[in-house]
């Protein structure tokens, strides 16, 4: 359709036909009745408050978003060991990298672009709207909140059951979460994106002497809905988002409470300093993931509260004004935002609480003032030895690490072999129990010494006497 086609606007309104209530209006311009339910773009969202916050701001953040998590996948998938934690914090990254960019194709062309003046809207700009605002959110952000669920469960069953960790917490098996994880989103978002489709309604307006068409995006029922019965598949599709929303919200704040339990447990008081410090590295392990479980937790929060309000008006009776507040286009935008905006914090909690990440970057960057160089010698090192040579003992290890610097102290060997430890688990050697043998020449040593003695006192009585 060409902008600005003349149209008449006393037969356009004479021959409207009636249409059945499943197939909504009469399209004058198309002569068919249209399944319209809503208008997609209001007057208010070309308001010029939105036109900074989706033009300038969102972008930002984005762009924000992209460097902070584009260093934490680059250092994630650079590490040489991969433990089992490692993979789920990289899908996170990855999936809130992809939820932070996918609303700028549509935000680019509808704000940046000028379309939001435009006179006609098209069938693309309609779906635009409906895929990178909607499906792509949703798939992303259900991505990001199944795998810190998995990150949570996962570490609870590392800390407070090891044993069972050894088969259920295999990077092998947490690949095999992966992909159902995918699958299941895939699911839900399929289910989503079939609830409503976008379809343009022409509208005849007349402006002073002349008449023309105006097409506008609107949102209407699908053809499954439509089959299903409109009440009926509103109704399940209403259960079906309440559930997941309240059922994942659930569990997320279940596993998070769990996981600060394990943190506030007191180690045995009558454990080794080689167990202690194992025990305390993980402990502060723990407290990181933790603490990057909350904040993805924190910014799933604002949407999620207010869907739940929204959609709770729908089946009581509330006053007007709370019916207004909660509809503000304005309100949905700070939820937006504040999601988008708490990621980058992940990327800082990696900062300051991870030597191990700190080191990575320096490697990586070369920046110095990342991590001291102590850090970066002795991690590197150890890194450098334990994978090169990850048969050989502890000891063997050492005298491989302090090779070309001449004999090492005690005091070295001693603190090599606890960073050592701390740095990748090792368990400390046990020592070795004295056997029949070195009994019996521990024995015939400690007689031959007293023989010689007995010798010698006899030999100086003879002299005297």
């Amino acid at each position: 359709m060409t902008d600005l086609e003349i149209c008449d606007y006393d037969e356009t309104t004479n021959n409207r036909q009636n249409c059945t209530e499943d197939y909504g209006v009469y399209d004058g311009y198309t002569q068919t009745c249209v399944p319209l339910q809503l208008i997609q773009f209001e007057d208010v969202e070309n308001d010029v408050k939105l036109q900074i916050i989706y033009g300038i701001i969102l972008p930002v953040l984005a762009v924000l978003v992209v460097v902070s998590n584009s260093v934490v996948i680059l250092v994630l998938s650079q590490q040489k060991s991969k433990r089992a934690s490692v993979e789920p914090l990289l899908w996170m990254a990855i999936c809130s990298l992809l939820m932070a960019i996918s609303p700028l194709p549509f935000t680019i062309y509808y704000y940046n672009l000028s379309h939001h003046l435009d006179f006609n809207q098209t069938l693309f700009l309609c779906y635009l709207q409906k895929v990178c605002m909607e499906i792509m959110p949703f798939f992303f952000n259900n991505l990001v909140l199944l795998f810190t669920i998995l990150l949570g469960v996962q570490r609870f069953i590392v800390v407070q059951y090891p044993l069972q960790s050894i088969r259920w917490c295999t990077p092998k098996m947490v690949r095999r979460y992966s992909k159902l994880i995918l699958i299941l989103a895939t699911f839900l978002t399929g289910f989503h994106s079939l609830y409503d489709i976008r379809l343009l309604y022409h509208f005849c307006i007349k402006y002073r002497d002349e008449s023309f068409w105006v097409a506008r995006c609107f949102i209407g029922y699908s053809s499954l809905t439509s089959a299903f019965g409109a009440d009926a598949f509103s109704a399940l599709f209403d259960y079906f988002r309440i559930t997941i929303n309240l059922l994942a919200s659930g569990l997320l704040f279940v596993v998070t409470i769990l996981l600060i339990q394990t943190i506030r447990t007191h180690d045995h008081p009558k454990q080794g300093v080689h167990r202690h410090k194992n025990r305390k590295t993980s402990a502060n392990t723990t407290i990181m993931l933790t603490v990057i479980i909350i904040i993805y937790m924190l910014a799933r929060v604002p949407t999620t509260l207010l869907f739940l309000l929204v959609k709770l008006m729908d089946y009581i009776s509330v006053p007007t004004i709370a019916f207004e507040v909660m509809n503000n286009i304005y309100l949905r935008v700070f939820a937006n935002i504040t999601t988008i905006s708490l990621h980058p914090i992940s990327f800082a909690i990696y900062m300051f609480m991870s030597r191990k990440f700190r080191v990575s970057m320096r490697r990586l960057l070369g920046w110095r003032f990342l991590a001291s160089d102590e850090e970066f010698n002795a991690f590197t090192s150890s890194t450098r030895i334990h994978t090169a040579h990850p048969k050989m003992t502890l000891m063997e290890k050492e005298s491989i690490g302090s090779s070309g610097k001449g004999t090492p102290s005690v005091g070295q060997k001693r603190g090599m072999s606890v960073d050592f430890k701390i740095s990748f688990d090792v368990e400390p050697q046990r020592r070795r129990r004295a056997t029949t043998a070195d009994t019996n020449h521990v024995n015939f040593r400690r007689f031959a010494e007293k023989s010689e003695k007995t010798t010698e006192i006899l030999k100086i009585r003879r002299e005297n006497s």
